[in-house]
């Protein structure tokens, strides 16, 4: 809202800068306009004065002190100044704070969410865990993160798809028909090797269990037993995962098999179009693709000396399927340890014909889970991990997804069991939604004050459908901690843009956190209801606006938003 009213001005300054001769016509530059980390530095701040110095040969300084007499003619800040060596910094004044909202009031909290996807279609694929095994915590960080940032694209103008990728071929699905075939025939007492690659854990035991309780029947001969339970299993597993990500809030538009590549004959015309383009030759037996003709990397193998076709084929073959479905970005959510993998992506949907600005990678930092102050081990093969089935039955879907996101996505995150579990201000997440309910209880506290609390609460959501003018006066909130509330009410929608431009769905985690904090403090610093009614009912409609913000949050968040703790 004002950060949009603020790049406005500085345009309409730029525009008359060129006008006046004093900068170049064809000038083109886009603001970068933030938020001050410290309050003694404004509301918002440029840099735009760094960005226009080397186009024009001045001193950011010079530049700026230009600039910042045309921005106050306009009189939106009580006043601009000029800090280090060319920062522009704003002040705006209160009156312009409490007008912006007052249009939240009238036209609702969802009438000024940033549209600024322009309706570009997005498939956004996440967690695409083998379905040789159960989720564990890292899976369901991934999730998370997916599953948040959709939600953000979402309500900022994109159209979203989200899709899980079901890497069903190949030698770990083998494996883990081997794995079933072996437990299959020790509890048929016929005496056999559990190799040390085979998966240990007791899941797999459980699902050659089922074939002798249902009766299924498993091929007799072991290569096709093999064949057959690694479909079987893996097929078990995924049901598994789904019921997981249900459980989780987590629901995708579409399940992507990849042997549906190769079924269809999709991974074949692949390789075939990449030879016809001159991007592929032939080596030591094996079929090359062109890497460094696109990215600085080395050439990848796409089929090897023995006729089988590597991962990374049928990766450029899904990541072609997607673009052939019409998606404009490819948002891909990975694990760190697939960070070298990114180039060779690049590379393939630059030959494919896309551009690689077109497909964004979001890596995915490890988790380790910390309980009872140790960290807790993890590995899937050998059956030793948290499962993510078992963090929600420990601490909830809700606390877990905010948990997940409560670091920047690559980085390294422990999740605190025992903080997870606690219910008081500690618990970040109880925090939060502690708030929503305290501004609830201050609600019905009013009611027995005689106070019109359906009128409070209508404020926020679009008092103009309601077909009537009026308004609560606003003019009342003039103290600091009130107009800390304002302007953290109205940052939601500069926080928003700023995590669907950059993939960050933390941001808005970290944003709730601070924002919910400034609530609690002025709660414990003023009284809401008092004998003034101008100045009851301006707080009051303060807290109605907050209430809805903070619910929006946890909506996207996919948290709840209690309104009894």
């Amino acid at each position: 809202m004002i950060k949009k009213r603020i790049a406005e001005l500085i345009n309409e300054a730029i525009e008359e800068s060129k006008r006046k001769g004093d900068l170049p016509s064809e000038l083109e530059i886009t603001p970068i306009i933030e938020i001050p980390r410290e309050e003694g530095f404004g509301d918002y701040s440029t840099n735009v004065a760094f960005q226009l110095a080397p186009k024009l040969r001045k001193s950011p300084q010079e530049i700026a002190t230009k600039l910042k007499d045309r921005l106050e003619a306009y009189g939106i800040c009580s006043r601009i100044e000029i800090a280090g060596k060319g920062f522009i910094n704003f002040y705006v004044r209160e009156d312009i704070w409490r007008n912006a909202l007052e249009d939240v009031c009238l036209k609702g909290v969802d009438s000024f969410l940033p549209d600024i996807g322009d309706n570009r279609k997005v498939l956004i694929e996440f967690v695409s865990s083998n379905p040789t095994g159960p989720l564990h915590i890292g899976h369901g960080r991934g999730a998370a993160v997916g599953d948040v940032l959709s939600n953000i694209l979402k309500v900022t103008g994109h159209k979203v798809f989200k899709e899980y990728y079901v890497n069903d071929a190949g030698k770990q699905i083998e494996t883990l028909g081997a794995s079933t075939y072996a437990r299959l025939l020790e509890m048929k007492g016929i005496e056999t090797p559990f190799e040390a690659h085979f998966y240990q854990g007791s899941y797999v035991k459980d699902i050659a269990a089922v074939t002798i309780k249902q009766g299924i029947p498993v091929p007799t001969e072991k290569k096709e037993a093999i064949k057959f339970l690694a479909r079987f299993a893996s097929d078990l597993v995924l049901e598994g995962i789904k019921d997981d990500l249900m459980d989780f809030g987590v629901v995708f538009d579409n399940y992507f098999r990849e042997s549906s590549l190769y079924t269809n004959g999709s991974v074949d015309d692949t390789l075939e179009l990449l030879k016809d383009k001159g991007y592929t030759y032939e080596k030591d037996g094996a079929l090359w693709f062109k890497t460094s003709l696109f990215e600085n990397d080395e050439d990848r193998v796409l089929i090897k000396s023995d006729g089988e076709k590597t991962y990374f084929a049928s990766d450029i073959s899904y990541h072609r399927d997607k673009f052939l479905r019409s998606f404009d970005t490819l948002i891909d959510i990975w694990g760190s340890d697939h960070h070298g993998y990114i180039p060779r992506m690049k590379a393939a949907v630059q030959a494919i014909g896309g551009r690689k600005e077109d497909l964004k990678i979001v890596l995915i930092q490890f988790v380790t889970l910390i309980k009872d102050g140790k960290p807790v081990g993890m590995s899937t093969r050998s059956g030793q991990f948290t499962t993510l089935r078992e963090v929600i039955q420990e601490v909830g879907k809700d606390v877990a997804r905010f948990f997940f996101l409560m670091r920047k996505s690559d980085a390294h995150l422990e999740f605190d069991l025992d903080l997870a579990k606690k219910t008081t201000n500690e618990n970040p997440v109880y925090y939060v939604q502690y708030a929503h309910a305290r501004i609830e209880s201050i609600f019905k506290h009013a009611e027995t004050y005689g106070i019109d609390m359906d009128w409070i609460r209508a404020q926020g959501s679009n008092l103009d459908s309601l077909g009537t003018g009026e308004k609560i006066d606003l003019t009342p909130l003039t103290q600091k901690e009130e107009l800390d509330l304002i302007k953290g009410i109205l940052h939601f929608y500069d926080v928003l843009e700023g995590s669907a431009k950059s993939l960050e769905p933390h941001r808005l985690t970290f944003y709730l956190i601070d924002l919910v904090g400034k609530f609690h403090s002025y709660y414990n610093r003023t009284r809401i209801l008092k004998n003034e009614t101008n100045m009851t009912l301006a707080r009051l409609t303060l807290l109605s606006i907050l209430k809805k913000v903070i619910k929006k949050g946890l909506d996207i968040l996919g948290v709840s938003a209690p309104e009894v703790m």
